[in-house]
């Protein structure tokens, strides 16, 4: 019995690390400027995603999105590095590595925000 229990904990522990996704990922040296995009949240309710607003195929997450802006509908601009997806992982979105990030005046008034833009180094 204590050999079963044992078995089962390891196996779950190895799923676990199997499982479990790096947040490190390789960045383009690039840098993408000023992109205007639209913040949305997915139907899970938990992940947001940024949009650009040229490009509405494309999407990108951030673990770095303020909490003031994740408000499914807001207009936001911009400035990072794309990660580039691993191979054989699935992901919701292109990684994406802030700079910066910033609202419009509108934008703030709108959804009641104390803050415009967030930088990041």
């Amino acid at each position: 019995m204590n050999k079963l229990i044992v078995t089962v904990a390891l196996l779950f522990i190895a799923l676990g690390n199997a499982m479990a996704q790096s947040t490190d990922f390789e960045y383009e040296k690039e840098q993408i400027k000023n992109v205007k995009a639209t913040v949305k949240v997915l139907n899970n309710g938990e992940l947001y995603v940024i949009v650009p607003d040229n490009n509405e195929s494309m999407r990108y997450i951030s673990q770095q999105l303020p909490k003031e802006f994740k408000v499914d509908g807001l207009k936001v601009t911009f400035t990072g590095w794309e990660g580039k997806i691993p191979p054989n992982v699935r992901m919701m979105g292109k990684p994406l590595k802030l700079k910066c990030i910033c609202i419009s005046k509108s934008e703030m008034k709108k959804y009641g925000l104390k803050k415009a833009k967030y930088t990041f180094k």
